[in-house]
């Protein structure tokens, strides 16, 4: 049994100290958003602002939704969806294909996919070619505009997770099923994703953020409202005269929500799905 001394006890009352500091910072802007949005404008308006004790009101709630705001949310839904299977079925076989064969030029383009990553956190460097290429063929505005540009994005990041996830798994496995009488395509399509599958979590939790949250490229690419997504959406109550706060933390409480949703099913796949393959015997 290891022994507690002094210097163990204040390390871990640090850690805890750090920690509880940690999240006090992360959760009081979450919880002055809800309370906001809770509000109604007096007070809202009121000094010194009442974080607990005020009457309730669902009035923003109301108006957001009477705003087309459900619309904007089901259309970062569908884009966030689309991005994702694009991204998983694409970047897994890229990254099978990366990590398993050799093939002309393979340095060169794996150099491309990791130039590519910072993509995933959005690029306003190529928004202007972007647009002008969109435009050039008439994709723009359409419901397919920003899946396309999303799955662009992120695909190199979910490239070499996958590159990753292939890695950890060792050959032999596919080795003994090919001597078992299983096909090329059993073992790419059946038999590897449900071995590697924290790493498809992994990579799909980033998609996901990274298309749900984006807003440069889609406040370009579309100017239909039916076509909007949940940051657009957000930003309407961002206007010349000033912020309408009420509705705006009612909109932005709405749209983390679907976020803990993902990291409260998927999170626990996160950390072994980021370090696979990172130890190779």
């Amino acid at each position: 049994m290891k022994k507690i001394t002094p210097k163990i006890v204040i390390s871990k009352i640090s850690e805890a100290i750090i920690l509880a500091l940690l999240a006090f910072i992360t959760i009081i802007p979450i919880y002055w958003g809800i309370v906001t949005s809770l509000k109604n404008k007096n007070e809202i308006a009121t000094y010194p602002p009442k974080v607990i004790g005020f009457n309730v009101t669902w009035s923003n709630y109301v108006r957001i939704v009477g705003q087309g705001y459900l619309r904007a949310l089901g259309n970062s839904a569908f884009y966030s969806l689309v991005t994702i299977i694009l991204c998983l079925i694409l970047g897994y076989i890229a990254g099978y294909g990366f990590e398993r064969r050799n093939f002309l030029f393979k340095k060169f383009w794996f150099s491309l996919v990791v130039i590519g990553i910072p993509l995933s956190t959005g690029c306003s460097v190529l928004l202007i070619p972007n647009y002008l290429m969109m435009m050039k063929l008439h994709m723009t505005n359409h419901i397919y505009t920003m899946p396309i540009i999303y799955a662009t994005y992120n695909l190199p990041l979910c490239i070499w997770m996958m590159i990753s996830g292939v890695r950890s798994l060792p050959v032999e496995i596919e080795e003994s099923a090919k001597i078992d009488g299983c096909s090329q395509r059993y073992i790419i399509a059946r038999l590897i994703p449900p071995i590697i599958k924290p790493s498809f979590a992994a990579a799909g939790i980033f998609i996901f953020i990274g298309a749900w949250n984006e807003y440069i490229s889609t406040s370009v690419m579309i100017n239909s409202r039916e076509l909007k997504n949940v940051q657009m959406a957000i930003y309407d109550y961002m206007g010349f005269f000033g912020q309408e706060w009420g509705p705006l933390c009612a909109a932005a409480t709405a749209a983390i929500i679907p976020i803990l949703v993902v990291f409260t099913i998927l999170g626990k796949q996160l950390v072994s799905g980021l370090t696979a393959g990172a130890v190779k015997g």
